[in-house]
């Protein structure tokens, strides 16, 4: 096959100059009335233009003195270290996770054993109750209680109390 001919290739482009033209004038029309404000418009943004151009010759500067190309084979292979390094960190971590699941020997398997009986707190309320109090009075000791039962929930080196012995010269 040839293709069409030449002659419906001018119709076809005559016909859609014709279609096109009052859009096309429009347009024209609309950029001669507003060709004053983009004159304005290209003033006052003419200092913000300056900097946005400035800053991407300082980013392109790689590029112009060729830098990239320098540099293209220790980028390979730390990029290569860096993928390989990733996906090792990721298989320790599941494996760590799956044998501290299977042995039970993660940190959420560690919990009081649940308190049998009364506990002090209990006893307080209950002896406040029967004296008339209706909101808990805290005392030192209540205070201090609850200051216990948060370190006991919470877990970890940092809620650990950690003696010292003094060195003495004596």
């Amino acid at each position: 096959m040839s293709g069409p001919a030449p002659g419906v290739l001018a119709t076809i482009s005559t016909v859609l100059y014709y279609a096109c033209w009052p859009l096309i004038k429009f347009l024209q029309g609309v950029a001669f009335v507003l060709s004053p404000f983009l004159r304005i418009a290209q003033f006052v943004f003419l200092p913000i233009t300056y900097v946005i151009h400035g800053i991407i010759s300082i980013l392109l500067l790689p590029l112009r003195l060729r830098l990239l190309e320098r540099v293209e084979t220790i980028y390979i292979y730390l990029g290569i270290a860096g993928l390989i390094g990733c996906s090792a960190g990721f298989m320790l971590f599941i494996i760590s996770n799956v044998l501290s699941s299977s042995l039970r020997i993660d940190g959420s398997a560690e919990k009081d054993p649940p308190a049998k009986g009364r506990t002090v707190k209990s006893y307080r309320q209950a002896r406040m109750r029967e004296k008339g109090f209706t909101e808990p009075v805290l005392t030192s000791t209540a205070v201090k209680e609850e200051a216990r039962e948060r370190k006991r929930k919470q877990r970890g080196l940092l809620t650990e109390t950690i003696i010292e012995e003094e060195d003495s010269d004596f």
